[in-house]
């Protein structure tokens, strides 16, 4: 019933050590006219802040519920690195995969990806490298 193809995120950080991020859906195929979805809405969709960025994607209300992102990166400030709150960030959904959910996040010293589910992700380094 859910249609989650077409949705892609994306979290950068640069030489001057701003960070950005960017999240882009299809959105579902039974949705409601007037429907507004996770990724425009900063905290759930995505969320940037001084020590990393952070994006999501999977069931929309269920990421809004948890102002995934914002919590995420409540973690990475607490002092985890990026791969641990992603992957504490998908912990607060059923292991199941019920729910799917994908997160990806950088914090200027690594990168992390989570998801309750298998999600494609790439990371590229400045050498342009593509790592899993």
């Amino acid at each position: 019933p859910f249609n989650l193809v077409g949705t892609v995120g994306a979290v950068a950080f640069d030489k001057n050590g701003r960070f950005a991020a960017a999240s882009s859906t299809g959105g579902t195929s039974i949705m409601l006219k007037g429907r507004v979805g996770d990724s425009p809405i900063i905290g759930c969709g995505f969320y940037v802040g001084k020590r990393g960025a952070v994006t999501a994607t999977g069931i929309g209300e269920e990421i809004i519920k948890r102002m995934l992102c914002r919590e995420v990166y409540g973690f990475m400030e607490k002092g985890e690195s990026a791969q641990k709150a992603c992957e504490m960030g998908v912990a607060l959904f059923p292991e199941d995969g019920t729910i799917p959910v994908g997160l990806i996040a950088i914090d200027g010293k690594s990168t992390g990806v989570a998801s309750t589910t298998n999600m494609a992700h790439a990371i590229i380094a400045q050498s342009f490298e593509m790592f899993k």
